[in-house]
């Protein structure tokens, strides 16, 4: 498969200045988290105790007959909690109401929750916030656009706050309400620092690892689902026959549970770093979705996210293969166990198979044994691609773990396609993934910049193009997006760059002069 590269990865990175909750929330601040306002204090709902070694009983059960998803993280309370019946008002000097009401959930990891009903007015916002001064929000009327309901991610520890302020011209005209509470009864947000992050096998490849560099485009539309609100699973964003990015999101007929109407998508959630699991950022979320279609046959859901991941998120949309043709070798991209990205490879060819893992029947491409990597619980839904970078089916099921390192199963999307048709369109056996990216090698007669050595233990020599010696910009950025670099070009032809001191892993060096721009990627090593 072609390799490619694009200064658009830049915009992927750039992560550090969006607020927690990115694609739904608008900032601001508590009116509860100000001693000034002496609010008073919150009412608190306390949730039953849960059985955290029973459920993991359970979900211990459901691996050993190979059902890889959802993977359950928590327990869900349903609840009847709304502005009428819980909580308490106060009024502030300048006429703004306040409502607050706190939640516990004794011993969880973390707490989210659903609003199943949510009209929030222009001006007014709602926050969530916990003991360790952590704050979702503000959410309001814009952060689920056409919808009166909301799923609201995690938020670290056993107990929150959730505030909702009514400015004084919209007085009585919101409606809040929760319906469900989600225990976290596994440390989804890596509470535990003993451990390491999440709980996949330590066979799986982070995805910035070098052996992700052929499938960075891929990558990119892979994201992890919290669906019900309290289970995982993978799927990915894939292009239609118009090429116009409608988001529209594949996965598994299995993974739908609950209303796709409060899920919550995740991209992006990568670490920066190769060697070990170093926790990347969980800002970059969309909620909500609609379910278009979802059939058996091959265990294939299509869905369409309610709002449109932002520019900033850099996704990709995967392209696809609907001919039948076994893969000669398959990669596939996944969070197993509700851990950050992973890749796997299998460089063997699949074979077919009609399997049954516990959701009936389907027609499958069998993966004998990966060589590299594994999947695992949480891992369903996510894509198989060929050798040539195209979709050819999503995980159904299967025995494969580190330990145990065979048989997994994708439902064929030779099979799911027809399903599919009305909203894909037609236009072929195969498509490629949008937007095509254009690496800086191939750019037609343009003269490129590069960088000496490759790995660095610290110090780049750089070769600058005389196009853009006296006007251009180098711009080093880190796996999180932050600017570690900064140098204006003075005219030479050569200029050096160092980063002695910074930490191992992988670095973005962008060359900005008028209509030029390329980048180049950079591994740090000791």
């Amino acid at each position: 498969m072609k390799q490619r590269y694009t200064s658009l990865a830049l915009s992927a990175l750039l992560l550090a200045s969006l607020p927690l909750t990115a694609q739904i929330s608008f900032g601001g601040h508590p009116r509860g988290l100000l001693k000034s306002n002496a609010l008073p204090v919150a009412p608190l709902v306390v949730m039953p105790v849960v059985d955290a070694e029973a459920l993991k009983a359970e979900d211990e059960q459901r691996s050993l007959q190979g059902i890889k998803g959802p993977y359950r993280f928590g327990f869900n309370h349903m609840v009847d909690l709304d502005l009428d019946n819980s909580g308490i008002w106060h009024t502030l000097p300048n006429g703004e109401r306040v409502w607050r009401l706190a939640i516990e959930c004794p011993g969880a990891y973390s707490i989210n929750f659903e609003f199943l009903d949510y009209v929030v007015p222009d001006g007014a916002q709602v926050f969530v916030y916990n003991d360790l001064g952590e704050v979702l929000g503000s959410f309001e009327e814009g952060s689920n656009p056409g919808n009166t309901v909301l799923g609201v991610t995690m938020l670290a520890g056993d107990r929150i706050t959730i505030e909702y302020a009514e400015p004084l011209a919209v007085r009585g005209q919101g409606r809040l309400r929760v319906g469900q509470v989600t225990h976290a009864y596994r440390d989804v947000l890596n509470m535990d620092m003993t451990k390491g992050l999440g709980d996949s096998g330590a066979c799986n490849n982070n995805v910035i690892c070098a052996v992700g560099d052929l499938w960075r485009p891929q990558i990119r539309s892979v994201a992890m689902m919290v669906v019900g609100g309290q289970g995982f699973c993978t799927g990915q964003l894939i292009n239609n026959c118009s090429d116009n990015g409608v988001p529209y999101f594949l996965s598994a007929n299995h993974c739908i549970v609950g209303s796709p109407s409060t899920w919550v998508y995740r991209f992006n959630w990568q670490s920066p770093v190769c060697a070990a699991n170093s926790n990347g950022p969980t800002n970059q979320t969309v909620s909500g979705s609609t379910l278009k279609t979802s059939n058996g046959a091959s265990d294939v859901a299509l869905l369409q996210l309610n709002s449109i991941p932002p520019s900033s998120y850099n996704v990709y949309y995967t392209g696809w293969d609907k001919s039948g043709t076994a893969p000669s070798a398959s990669t596939c991209i996944h969070h197993p166990s509700g851990d950050i990205k992973k890749i796997s490879f299998d460089n063997q060819a699949a074979t077919t198979a009609i399997i049954d893992a516990g959701n009936g029947p389907a027609t499958c491409w069998r993966i004998a044994a990966w060589e590299d990597g594994t999947t695992e619980g949480g891992s369903s839904g996510s894509g198989l691609w060929n050798p040539n970078g195209l979709l050819v089916g999503q995980l159904y099921g299967g025995q494969a773990s580190c330990s145990n390192n065979v048989n997994d199963y994708f439902g064929k999307f030779s099979v799911s396609y027809p399903f599919l048709t009305t909203w894909l369109g037609a236009c072929g056996n195969t498509h490629p993934g949008y937007p095509e990216t254009v690496g800086v090698s191939e750019i037609a007669n343009t003269e490129l910049f590069s960088i000496q050595p490759n790995p660095t233990e610290g110090l780049l020599n750089v070769t600058i193009p005389t196009a853009v010696r006296n006007d251009g910009r180098l711009v080093v950025y880190d796996a999180l997006g932050q600017i570690v670099f900064s140098n204006t070009l003075n005219g030479a032809e050569r200029t050096t760059i160092d980063l002695d001191g910074r930490t191992e892993g992988i670095y973005l060096v962008e060359l900005i002069g008028g209509s030029y721009r390329a980048v180049e990627r950079v591994v740090l090593t000791r």
